[in-house]
């Protein structure tokens, strides 16, 4: 990922740097239940006054509670849209009746220097379209500035590391995280051609691996991270210890 990561990441802390997501292009989920399917809408719309070239990316997660079986499904592509124009973007339609069956749909937009600029998220519970659901939201401005909560930075360099980033994000939503301390998902080259993920709590590293293009073996790092952040957030610093 590029600069505006790092001084988006900078504003969170200092309140010095405006660019939320959402600004400029909004990214919409319509889920529509009809019986026992649902049918997903994604749109994008342009409020600023220019052209813009994106990608989008839709993520639809499965996973039963009770049995503890998962699925994930991925759509993806290009477009480009007017200013003060909404496009309808993607269509699909899904099924999920049973109980104890949690559904996350994620909406993700991105620019042509792949920062993520919009996003929308859904759940569907137990066959449900839950309403209330946790959202990444600005809180009202307390004494010491403006403060995000459950906030995802990315700077990942390669495919591989943004599969990761989706693994990761997808684990990390699920959770509902309040805590006002900012993550980072930072990719670095390595020995020869290889790269690290560095996870980060403000700043500070608490996991790391050795990036390899293996789905099954950067979920299952996925998974890790976002324990070791859930048991971070929840023990005092001083007593926690960094896992590789």
């Amino acid at each position: 990922m590029k600069k505006g990561l790092f001084c988006l990441f900078f504003f969170c802390c200092t309140c010095v740097y405006g660019q939320y997501l959402n600004k400029d292009v909004k990214a919409v989920l319509e889920v529509v239940k009809s019986e026992n399917i649902f049918e997903i809408t994604s749109k994008a719309e342009n409020i600023s006054d220019i052209n813009q070239s994106l990608t989008y990316e839709l993520k639809v997660f499965k996973k039963n509670e009770k049995s503890g079986n998962e699925s994930e499904n991925n759509q993806s592509g290009r477009f480009v849209i007017a200013p003060d124009e909404i496009k309808k973007i993607s269509f699909s339609a899904i099924s999920s009746n049973a109980k104890n069956e949690r559904v996350i749909i994620l909406l993700l937009i991105r620019n042509l220097d792949n920062e993520i600029i919009g996003k929308a998220r859904n759940v569907i519970i137990n066959g449900e379209v839950e309403l209330n659901e946790k959202k990444i939201t600005l809180k009202n401005k307390p004494k010491d500035g403006i403060r995000l909560r459950g906030v995802v930075l990315e700077k990942v360099k390669t495919k591989p590391g943004r599969d990761f980033y989706g693994f990761f994000y997808s684990q990390f939503l699920s959770y509902n995280f309040t805590d006002s301390r900012i993550v980072l998902v930072e990719e670095v080259f390595s020995r020869g051609r290889t790269t690290k993920v560095h996870i980060k709590v403000d700043n500070k590293k608490v996991y790391e691996f050795f990036v390899q293009p293996k789905t099954d073996y950067l979920k299952n790092n996925a998974n890790i991270a976002v324990k070791i952040i859930y048991n971070y957030f929840n023990k005092k610093e001083k007593d926690y210890i960094v896992k590789y």
